[in-house]
């Protein structure tokens, strides 16, 4: 008979592999949960959760809720994609965000105003865009569509900031149970999120359903976040306006990356690895959505069932590189999955070609495997990236930095966007009449891209030389820093817990000499 005492983790050990795989990824979740909710407090947690959650849980804004509602005011897959680069350009600039929160407080406070702004922001922007008809030209669209990311980058930044503040408090084995919990935390918004929104928007958003997934989804979420925001703990501060810290530090943000070649090369191989590989999600979608060559229809709502699949797969990839990669070197995690990736991709030529069919293999098992492993695969390498730039951040502008790092990975991922676009505008891959709104493809140049996207997604595997050889970096000659065991965490709290009680107790003994001497 087990003892009482006996934890989960024990319980998995004892019973083989099937529960460690099922049992532990849960026992884990739970001790991030319980440790960030005692360092931090109940309120904190709720509304850092509530947010990141909501963030996941809306995450289709970023791709498919625009596609869909630009396709339906009669744009090519081309057009959609220029247009989607100049929206998503709300994301390249997160660190101006964050310059601006810090240096030009509202009401002598950097976050909590902000935070109502930004919420207020997406609500407008969601009614807007929820209401069918009150908007139908391109122009009118890209700007509430902007406006709606635009907040929720806002949303994300502040987030971001608060957590740091509290994981350097917490030090760094409660600061890591606080930011894995909240990644654990936005991955679950995200798979709830993504079939709701599917069901929502249907085949194709046709018939105002589009429309609905804002009206519906979004203007309750941005209720929500408004109602939160005014929970927000921040005291006020001095309230000083301080416009030349905001250029003193935009100017070390960039002597920082451009002036040091060890941050420099790294950053610029995340800028060419996002802007070399071609993006042909728009056309490829809508190609599955219409299947002018007879296939099977995988519309909106199909994609978005397959990719809640694939969400849940990049938990195991996040929680696969805390286990098993965290000492590999950088540059061999990104050289193999780069290579990954590509060999990944040849499933979207396959499915084109349809390859699968004389071998009995269905288009919709070839579409989830597909969603599934190229997930799996994305997340493994975005966890070390993250890893790189916060060892990249110079003292005391962290979250400046930070903010800049993934400002110039999203730069990137946006570039190859706008230029796949121009590729698809150029190739003709599909044309819509304006007077009948009809599409039509020519498969011959569709095929054309497809092959392109294969062909250079491996391309960034021979540019990983600009990444050091290491799993980490020391470019500013501190020293080599790496992640504490557990035992140096606590022989390090323990040790200032005997200092600080050494230093109380000082006043105590003088007092006590003292005493006696007179």
């Amino acid at each position: 008979m087990q003892s009482p005492q006996t934890t989960i983790a024990e319980q998995t050990k004892n019973h083989g592999w099937a529960r460690k795989i099922f049992v532990q990824p849960l026992a884990d979740i739970k001790d991030f949960f319980t440790e960030a909710v005692q360092l931090h407090g109940k309120i904190f947690v709720a509304i850092i959760a509530a947010t990141y959650f909501l963030q996941g849980f809306r995450a289709y804004a970023f791709g498919g809720a625009i596609s869909w509602f630009l396709r339906n005011l009669g744009l090519s897959s081309g057009d959609v994609q220029v247009a989607r680069s100049n929206i998503l350009i709300t994301w390249n600039i997160k660190f101006l965000y964050g310059l601006l929160f810090d240096n030009f407080p509202i009401l002598k406070r950097h976050y909590k105003p902000y935070y109502i702004l930004a919420a207020l922001i997406a609500l407008a922007s969601a009614l807007v865009l929820g209401i069918r008809g009150v908007i139908t030209d391109v122009s009118t669209s890209t700007a509430m569509l902007f406006l709606f990311l635009m907040a929720m980058a806002m949303c994300d930044v502040i987030a971001d900031a608060l957590v740091v503040k509290k994981a350097r408090l917490a030090g760094a084995r409660g600061g890591a149970a606080l930011q894995t919990f909240c990644w654990i935390v936005y991955y679950v918004g995200y798979i709830i999120g993504l079939p709701i929104s599917g069901n929502i928007v249907g085949k194709d958003g046709s018939n105002g359903r589009i429309n609905n997934l804002y009206l519906w989804v979004y203007v309750p979420s941005a209720v929500l976040l408004l109602i939160l925001s005014f929970f927000v703990d921040e005291e006020a501060g001095e309230g000083k306006w301080t416009p030349m810290v905001f250029v003193n530090n935009f100017v070390r943000l960039l002597r920082s990356i451009f002036l040091n070649r060890y941050v420099f090369l790294p950053i610029l191989f995340i800028f060419l690895r996002g802007s070399i590989t071609p993006d042909i999600a728009d056309a490829y979608d809508f190609w599955l959505t219409d299947r002018p060559d007879g296939g099977l229809v995988i519309g909106a709502d199909t994609q978005s069932y397959m990719n809640q699949v694939g969400a849940a797969t990049s938990i195991i990839g996040l929680l696969a590189y805390g286990k098993f990669f965290t000492g590999t070197p950088f540059r061999k995690i990104f050289f193999w999955s780069q290579l990954g990736m590509g060999i990944i991709g040849l499933m979207d030529v396959a499915l084109y070609k349809q390859w699968n069919v004389p071998m009995g293999f269905p288009d919709l098992a070839l579409y989830f495997f597909n969603s599934s492993l190229s997930n799996a695969v994305y997340q493994l390498t975005s966890m070390p990236f993250l890893v790189m730039a916060a060892q990249l951040a110079p003292a005391d502008i962290e979250a400046t930095f930070f903010a800049g790092i993934t400002s110039v990975s999203n730069g990137g991922n946006n570039l190859a966007t706008l230029w796949s676009g121009k590729m698809l505008i150029a190739l003709g891959v599909d044309y819509v009449d304006p007077t009948t709104n009809e599409r039509t493809y020519d498969l011959q140049k569709l095929e054309i891209a497809v092959w392109i996207r294969f062909a250079m997604t491996f391309l960034p595997a021979l540019l990983v030389w600009l990444v050091p050889n290491s799993s980490s970096i020391d470019p500013y000659g501190e020293g080599v820093k790496h992640e504490p065991t557990v035992a140096e965490v606590d022989a390090l709290e323990v040790a200032d817990a005997d200092a600080k009680n050494l230093e109380d107790a000082k006043p105590q003994e003088k007092a006590a000499e003292t005493a006696e001497a007179k």
